[in-house]
């Protein structure tokens, strides 16, 4: 039996189709936004945002919502290589993150979070991982128990 913790479906698909649509809305208003900042008098450096409300309509917005949903994607992307995937057995821990994985087998002392890090103790105390993610802390505690390894609710005390 394998238990697998990752985020939602829901938030991994909201994040692919959100982030374009957001970042397609923000360069649509960049040049009504740009015009708006050029007519300020205390705005220093004000080159970039000319250039931008300098651009003929419809190119404007077209352009600048081709941009803002080319960087929404490139920002899903990235998210989604930075997610962090808990894979339990009671005899393994994958741990896949940033295109990498990670198999632990050895007899472990502590599993917890510390702060947003997930931390694995070996039984001899070394730090077998360290990995920051904000997946589900609750459905990774309940991954570990269920497969019978040491979870803690905190850090435990240093020795």
């Amino acid at each position: 039996m394998e238990t697998i913790v990752d985020e939602p479906q829901w938030l991994r698909t909201a994040s692919w189709l959100g982030c374009p649509l957001v970042g397609a809305a923000i360069g649509w208003f960049l040049q009504s936004i740009a015009d708006w900042v050029v007519s300020l008098s205390w705005v220093p450096f004000k080159g970039p945002f000319q250039l931008v409300s300098d651009i003929p309509d419809p190119w404007g917005p077209i352009a600048g919502a081709g941009a803002g949903l080319v960087l929404g994607l490139l920002f899903a992307a990235a998210w989604a290589h930075e997610r962090l995937i808990v894979k339990v057995t009671p005899t393994r821990i994958t741990l896949t993150v940033k295109g990498r994985t990670r198999a632990y087998e050895a007899k472990l002392q502590a599993v917890f979070f510390d702060d947003k890090e997930l931390v694995l103790l070996a039984a001899d105390g070394r730090e077998l991982a360290r990995q920051k993610s904000d997946v589900d802390r609750k459905a990774v505690a309940k991954a570990f128990i269920e497969h019978g390894y040491p979870w803690h609710a905190e850090p435990p005390a240093v020795k």
